[in-house]
């Protein structure tokens, strides 16, 4: 089963791209990697990983250019 990390806002925002430094984005399973340019993994996973206490890139701007 491949997996999908997410980070969680404050502003209930799922952003797929980690911190730099935080692991990889996605983790991809050994059927995926055996059949990587064949069929994709039909099993995928979203799973949050970092719960952010800050507001995500897009809330953020919104707020400055108010």
């Amino acid at each position: 089963m491949c997996c999908i990390y997410y980070t969680l806002h404050v502003c209930d925002h799922w952003v797929a791209q980690p911190s730099p430094g935080n692991g990889p984005m996605v983790r991809i399973c050994d059927v995926a990697e055996e059949q990587r340019l064949g069929i994709q993994c039909l099993q995928l996973e979203h799973r949050v990983t970092f719960r952010s206490q800050g507001l995500c890139d897009a809330c953020l701007w919104k707020q400055v250019s108010k």
